[in-house]
Order: C-alpha cells, then sequence, then structure tokens
C-alpha cells in the first residue's frame, strides 16, 4: 500500500504533461503568428513602396520615350531629365540608349563613366536586357556594379520607332537610394534585418546584397519576390526564432503545473482533509484563464464568431464583429451566414468550411463582400478555422473577419488611375501621330512652292505659284481647325451631361435633313418611346445624330425604295441607325472606318471627319460605338451609351 500513492501522483503528472504541452503549442502558435503578422505587415509596407517605385520609374522611362521624334533623336532631353529627377526622388539618374548604347545621361556629372557603355554588348548586363526587349516591357535589371561606381538597380523599357527597335530609355536608382526610399532604412534594425537577392542570370546561384555579413542560419524569416525585377526580399528576426524564448517560461510553469498536480493527487490520497482547499485553488486558476480568454476575444482587433456549420446561424460573437457588420449582438444572431454572402461566395466558403472539418490543421480564407446592417455592402477577409475534434464542437466553427475595405477601395482607384494613365498617354501618341502625319504634307508642299518661287523666271510664273502657295496655306488653316476641334473632344474632361428626350431630339434632326429626305424619297421608320431619354452632353448627341443620319441620307441606293430605320432599347441603353444604303466594305476598310480623313465613296464632298469625330464624341462620355455594313446591302451603326 506504501507504493500506491507514489505511483498515483506519477501517473497524475504523466496524465497532465501533453494537456500542458498543447496549452504551450497554441501559446507558441498565437506568438509565432503575431511575430510573422508584424514581419509581414513591414514587409508589405516596403513592397508596396519598391512597386511603387516601379511605377514611377516606368513613367519616367515612358515620358523619356515620348521625347524621340521620327527621326529617331532625343528633343529637350537635357531639360526634360531635369525635371523628371526633381519630380521624382527616387531616380538617381535617367539615360537614353539609342541601340543599346548609353549616349545620353542626366544628370552628366558623376556620371561620366557610363557615357557610350553598350548593354548588348557587355557579358553583365547583356541577359537582362534581352530579356527586356524579348516581353517588350519594362523590366528592374540588377543589382549590378554601376559604371559609375556602386551599386544599382536599373530600369529600361524597349523604344521602338515605327516598328523598330530603336533602343532604350532607362532609369538608376542607386541601392542606397532603393534603401531608403523603400523604408527599409526605417525599420528597427534592433529586431529585424533585410536581406535582398536575386538569382545570378549567369550561375543560377542566389547572390545576397544588403547586410552580408549576417548570418541568418537558425533565424526566423519571411520571404517575399519582387516580380518587376525577380528579386528576393527577406526580412529576419536577430534574435533567431526567438518564439521558443518567449514560451520557455510557460514551459517551466507547465512543468511545474504537472509536478504539483502529481504531487496534489500524492497528497490527496495520503491527506483527504486537503483535497477540498486543492480544488478551490484550481477552480480559481481555471476562472481566471476563463476571464483572460474572453477578454482576448472581446477586446480582438478582427471579428470573430463561433458559428453552426449546418444551419450558419451565429452562436458566439465579439464587439469587433458587430461592428464590422453593424449588427448588434441580438440581430445578428438571428441571422444566418447565407444572408450576408451572395450566392456565389456562399458556396465558396460552404466549400471552404468542409475543406477545414477534413483537414483541421489548415485554415480557409477569401476575400468577399458581405451585407451590413444599412443594405450596404464592405469588403472583408474571411477565414474559417476549426472549432475542435470533440462531439459537442465538430459541427461548429470559427469564422474570423478582417476589415479590408478601404484597402479594397484603395486599390480600386490606383486601378482606375492607372489605367486612365495609360488611356490618355495612347491618345496622345495616336494624336501625335495624326498631327505629324497631316502637317508633314503641307509644309512639305510649301517649302517646294517656296524653291520654285526662288526660280520663277516670268511675273506669270510667280503669280502661278503664289495662287498654289494661297491654295495649300488654306488647306493648312483647314487642317489645324480639324485638329483644334478633335484637342477640344479629347481633352474637355469636364463635359456637362444632362438627361436628354431621345425621340425629340431625333425628330429636330430629321427636320434639319427633311428637304433632302424628301428629295431622295427616303421612308423613315422610326421605333423609340416617347418618354425614352439618355444622358449624354446635348451639343454632342445632336453632332452625333446629325452625322449618322446625314451619311444615311447621302449615300442612299439609286435602285431601290431608300429606308433609314431607328430604334432604341432603353433597357440596354442601345441605339440602332440602319439603312439600306450602298454600305461599305468592312473587310477592305473596316480598320479606318473611324479614322481622320478616311473616305470610302467617291464623294467630292467627304471629307472623312464626320465619323472620327463622332466615335471621339460618344467616347468621351464613356460610350462605344460599332458599325455593320455590307456593300449594296446597307449600314448599322449601334451606339451603346454610358451607364447614368
Amino acid at each position: 500500500m506504501g507504493q500506491k500513492p507514489r505511483l498515483a501522483g506519477i501517473l497524475a503528472f504523466f496524465f497532465l504533461v501533453p494537456f500542458v504541452y498543447f496549452a504551450i503549442s497554441l501559446r507558441y502558435k498565437i506568438i509565432q503568428e503575431n511575430e510573422q503578422r508584424e514581419m509581414s505587415n513591414i514587409l508589405n509596407v516596403v513592397q508596396r513602396n519598391i512597386a511603387q517605385m516601379y511605377k514611377n520609374s516606368y513613367t519616367t522611362t515612358l515620358t523619356l520615350a515620348f521625347t524621340i521624334n521620327d527621326q529617331g533623336n532625343p528633343e529637350d532631353f537635357e531639360k526634360i531629365g531635369k525635371q523628371l529627377i526633381e519630380s521624382n526622388p527616387a531616380v538617381d539618374a535617367v539615360q537614353l540608349l539609342p541601340g543599346g548604347v548609353i549616349r545620353y545621361i542626366y544628370p552628366m556629372k558623376g556620371n561620366e563613366p557610363a557615357l557610350n557603355y553598350d548593354v548588348l554588348h557587355s557579358p553583365d548586363v547583356r541577359q537582362e536586357a534581352l530579356l527586356s526587349m524579348k516581353n517588350r516591357t519594362f523590366y528592374f535589371a540588377g543589382p549590378l556594379p554601376l559604371k559609375q561606381g556602386g551599386i544599382g538597380i536599373v530600369g529600361r523599357l524597349p523604344v521602338y520607332n515605327k516598328n523598330t527597335f530603336w533602343g532604350f530609355s532607362a532609369v538608376v536608382i542607386r541601392m542606397e537610394t532603393l534603401i531608403r526610399q523603400s523604408g527599409i532604412a526605417d525599420i528597427d534594425d534592433t529586431k529585424y534585418f533585410f536581406q535582398f537577392s536575386k538569382t545570378d542570370p549567369r550561375t543560377g546561384k542566389e547572390v545576397f546584397y544588403l547586410n552580408p555579413n549576417e548570418n541568418t542560419k537558425d533565424k526566423f524569416f519571411i520571404k517575399e519576390i519582387i516580380s518587376e525585377g525577380n528579386w528576393n526580399i527577406y526580412l529576419v528576426s536577430r534574435q533567431g526564432d526567438n518564439m521558443l524564448y518567449q514560451v520557455y517560461t510557460s514551459l517551466i510553469l507547465g512543468f511545474l503545473l504537472c509536478l504539483i498536480f502529481g504531487l496534489w493527487v500524492y497528497s490527496v490520497m495520503k491527506k483527504p482533509a486537503e483535497q477540498h482547499m486543492l480544488i478551490l485553488e484550481q477552480a480559481k486558476i481555471l476562472v481566471e484563464n476563463e476571464v483572460k480568454f474572453k477578454t482576448l476575444f472581446e477586446q480582438a482587433p478582427v471579428g470573430i464568431a463561433n458559428v453552426a456549420v449546418d444551419s450558419g446561424v451565429f452562436l458566439q460573437i465579439n464587439t469587433q464583429m458587430c461592428k464590422i457588420t453593424q449588427f448588434n449582438e441580438e440581430e445578428l444572431k438571428t441571422k444566418q451566414l447565407s444572408e450576408l454572402l451572395s450566392e456565389e461566395d456562399l458556396e465558396r466558403l460552404q466549400q471552404g468550411i468542409q475543406e477545414v472539418q477534413q483537414n483541421p490543421d489548415e485554415n480557409f480564407s477569401m476575400e468577399t463582400e458581405i451585407l451590413t446592417q444599412n443594405g450596404g455592402k464592405t469588403w472583408v477577409n474571411l477565414v474559417v478555422a476549426p472549432l475542435g475534434q470533440i462531439e459537442e464542437t465538430q459541427h461548429q466553427c470559427i469564422i474570423i473577419l478582417e476589415d479590408i475595405d478601404l484597402k479594397k477601395n484603395t486599390e480600386d482607384e490606383l486601378h482606375k488611375s492607372f489605367d486612365l494613365v495609360n488611356e490618355q498617354n495612347k491618345r496622345l501618341l495616336n494624336f501625335s501621330y495624326i498631327v505629324s502625319h497631316n502637317l508633314r504634307s503641307h509644309s512639305s508642299n510649301i517649302k517646294s512652292i517656296a524653291t520654285l518661287m526662288d526660280e520663277a523666271e516670268s511675273p506669270e510664273e510667280q503669280e502661278e505659284l503664289m495662287e498654289m502657295l494661297k491654295k495649300v496655306s488654306l488647306s493648312l488653316q483647314e487642317t489645324m481647325g480639324n485638329l483644334s476641334e478633335v484637342i477640344n473632344i479629347q481633352s474637355n474632361l469636364g463635359l456637362h451631361k444632362e438627361l436628354l428626350p431621345l425621340k425629340h431630339t431625333i425628330d429636330s434632326t430629321l427636320n434639319a435633313l427633311s428637304e433632302q429626305i424628301h428629295r431622295k424619297q427616303i421612308t423613315v421608320l422610326v421605333e423609340i418611346d416617347e418618354n425614352a431619354t439618355v444622358t449624354h452632353n446635348a451639343a454632342y448627341l445632336e453632332s452625333i445624330l446629325l452625322n449618322l443620319i446625314s451619311n444615311a441620307v447621302k449615300y442612299a441606293a439609286h435602285d431601290r425604295n431608300p429606308l433609314i430605320k431607328i430604334k432604341y432599347d432603353s433597357a440596354q441603353k442601345v441605339l440602332s441607325i440602319g439603312d439600306n444604303g450602298i454600305g461599305i466594305d468592312l473587310k477592305k476598310h473596316g480598320a479606318n472606318i473611324f479614322g481622320m480623313y478616311k473616305t470610302f465613296h467617291k464623294n467630292a464632298d467627304a471629307k472623312g471627319l464626320g465619323l472620327f469625330i463622332t466615335k471621339n464624341q460618344i467616347e468621351a462620355l464613356g460610350g462605344k460605338i460599332n458599325v455593320e455594313s455590307e456593300p449594296n446591302v446597307g449600314t448599322t451603326f449601334t451606339i451603346q451609351f454610358a451607364s447614368d
């Protein structure tokens, strides 16, 4: 009998060890997640700063590329280079490399050794330069040793002139500038340090550029890939896997708890009188732990809820969950998950819950919009975690909501701004081509006539050449007027839009063309409701209708009864104007149908401006225009108006 109390105490000790181990493991996991979250936040800031540097550098190289004229020579390089450097502190120098050779640098001071450097024939940088040419996109090369000294990265944009490779537009960012602008220099270097690496394209080995003397072995780190330059960036904890140190105290306390529990069992069997006091002490510890857990649950910065898997009913909810959904606790407990999510997102969530139940060691997360109390929507990051494997909790799960509405809206605005800049750049480039093409022929004619006038041998010949010069100057004046009208359409961002009666506007247009319609005996069918309206600029709408209907009248067929049919679909906001006229061969002219100065019939009055201006007036307010046509069958123009 003397050995039984001792044996019971030993068994009690080993019985409690797994539970203590589980509690310490859970604490270690929480500490690890907090450490990783803090490090991820730091790394995300650096990654966003580098992404912004990439966008700014791309915009800088694109602006430099636009300085290159049709003859392949840059214009005002020093002036524009100075403005770009002053407006972008992340860029140390800008370069233009015709044929891959550095010919233009700003600022020149301190960068003289890089002048006339041929990147396409240098084994150190050739491979990444060719990669940029192959993909026809902006690419960050390096880090690499700079000819002017130091380490840096070079962003290159391949430039093509008339579809022929011209060379590169480039920016140079020194490594110290990258460290400063990315925010790496601002972190607490007593806790963390950064490693910056890239796989050497020549050797295939990973090369480190920051803190080369720092030992990363056995230290906790997180890693991100910077796709803009195929770089790897590491954030490393200086204290190694210091999370183990944070649980040592808990480990010691857990061991003592197991030991105390074993001694308690031993003492119970020896001293039944002490059992009651020890039970009360343990109960007090459990109550304190429950209070701590409840405090953590209620004060968590994310929404947490215990949800029934089968019904989707909320069983337990914290305060932050109520703030995110804008329902109070009583209201939310009457709701189901299906009432907060769309059918598509609900299906994804149910699949995620099944995956978590089948694999309890994994979590499921997704970004989605949930319905809030006031009928609105907010973006959240939704995480599903299993509650446990015991019978009472097998049909329950934990739902965690993180409010990311501001982040999503900011991302959407950035995408819209980037798309707008790209669209404006495309329009600017297209307009520059038009100006270059249209003015070049006039200037050439004027120069030729002026040369002939110098060589004229008689007053009559000079007078004849003067008349020719007047005609060319009038044509040039007309061209400038046309280009001015295009500029007004494309640059007028503050156009006044209003709700316009479509049937009334079309009737007014038909009245203005009534004499021509009557003379050609054209039948006009208008299938539009009297109350139909569109949101557009009044002057633009009148111009659009006049251009399209007058074209249908002008190019009516002579061998059959002319017909014009106008219809409007109010639900789809689509207006169609069709005729049975002489039509257009779209296989031949489809690419130029809306081009400037493009005509498709031998009509002396045609100038090739109507459809070009019509398309610009429609697209200026967010609409679209399409055409279907067949020779000797007819033409139908379809206008898709923008949403109100």
